[in-house]
């Protein structure tokens, strides 16, 4: 039996456990002997064709996943770029990954002008051809961008939260405030305070190039073809945290930087002042696991400054400011530190990855340069879950 005719089954005996069940309540009474024999057969023969309709599904999954991965194989980022710069057609495999790609793009209503699109959320597995055909990469990785791209964001190791695959402008709700309160046993319910909000995401082009020398492009090993794919990763992850930890004011083509607007601080940096921003989180009841993003120089200042006032030890020790883990990266403004629950900042990602060719702008240098585009926003759910300051 196919799954419709199996559903189609399962419907008629649950109308039919069903009526059993109406009869004994319409008239009155407990079921039978014979009733509630007959009612158990028809629950057992209800969970035999749910365990069959699973069954079917499953294998239905994993000769789909088959199908894709045989679409998906034998695709070289490598060799897609060098046909396109020497003007050559795209193979059938290779333009079926790119238009996995434009699908995403499309998806998410946005619009691309590279030759090549790779799909963020499709994934291949880059194998081997036979010997007569000639060689091919080979890899047990998959074309996966977003896992890279997460692993290289400092801001993701720290916990924010970052959507993929996302379509068209999205509205995150924010709550803020509290409305719980005390009352008499007879009183009106007061107003807590609390109030609903939205964060509105809106994607906004990233754009960043690679310059690739010729001389590369002609490798066919997999550690190049893993090693672009890294390069494309850092490209992106850079900029986008460059903006996101920067201080410059949001557009409507990039994010505003977490320090806009943060005045440098007018004392030298020591414990009062860093549990201050500690104590700043907890009045506005910032709850949940705290981390510390901090520029490289302000990583030195914390490893070398003591804590002085009767406290042993540096600001920071091992990986740790006052038992609060810290993460340092030089995308963050120089000599700004933030410290907050990064639960609450909000990084959105749209379509696949746009790669535009570009083999002339370089060639005089034997170089071909590969312009990448791809879409994001990144806000905060909550501005005062987060305590900045740039220190002297």
């Amino acid at each position: 039996m196919t799954t419709l005719e199996l559903i189609d089954k399962k419907e008629q005996l649950k109308l039919k456990a069903d009526n059993i069940i109406q009869n004994g309540k319409s008239e009155k009474r407990k079921l039978t002997t014979e009733e509630e024999t007959e009612y158990n057969s028809i629950c057992k023969e209800i969970e035999e064709i749910n365990v069959e309709i699973r069954t079917i599904e499953t294998k239905l999954n994993k000769e789909n996943n088959k199908i894709e991965e045989r679409n998906m194989k034998n695709f070289s980022l490598l060799k897609a770029i060098n046909d396109v710069a020497n003007n050559r057609n795209l193979d059938e495999k290779t333009q079926e990954v790119v238009n996995a790609g434009i699908s995403e793009m499309r998806k998410a209503g946005q619009s691309y002008s590279g030759q090549i699109v790779l799909p963020v959320e499709k994934r291949s597995t880059i194998q081997t051809t036979v010997a007569t055909n000639g060689q091919e990469v080979v890899s047990e990785d998959k074309l996966e961008i977003l896992e890279p791209l997460r692993a290289n964001l400092v801001m993701a190791k720290a916990g924010a939260t970052y959507m993929s695959g996302l379509i068209g402008n999205v509205s995150i709700p924010s709550y803020s405030g509290s409305n719980v309160g005390w009352a008499g046993e007879v009183d009106a319910a007061t107003d807590g305070g609390g109030k609903f909000s939205e964060v509105n995401l809106e994607p906004k082009r990233l754009t960043a190039y690679l310059d690739i020398s010729k001389q590369f492009l002609i490798q066919d090993s997999a550690s190049a073809e893993e090693m672009l794919k890294n390069d494309i990763v850092r490209a992106i992850a850079n900029e986008l945290e460059k903006t996101i930890l920067g201080n410059a004011a949001g557009t409507n083509s990039k994010p505003s930087g977490l320090f806009n607007g943060v005045a440098a601080d007018t004392q030298a940096l020591d414990f009062k002042s860093v549990v201050a921003m500690e104590q700043a989180l907890e009045e506005e009841n910032v709850t949940g696991d705290l981390a510390f993003i901090v520029a490289p120089n302000v990583k030195a200042t914390l490893k070398t400054t003591l804590k002085s006032n009767g406290v042993a030890g540096y600001l920071m020790e091992g990986d740790e400011v006052d038992g609060i883990p810290v993460y340092s990266t030089s995308a963050c403004t120089s000599k700004g530190m933030v410290l907050g629950n990064f639960n609450d900042y909000v990084i959105g990602q749209w379509g696949g990855v746009d790669l535009t060719v570009d083999p002339y702008t370089q060639a005089a240098n034997g170089k071909i340069r590969l312009v990448i585009n791809a879409y994001f926003d990144a806000k905060p759910r909550r501005d005062k879950a987060f305590a900045k300051k740039v220190i002297k």
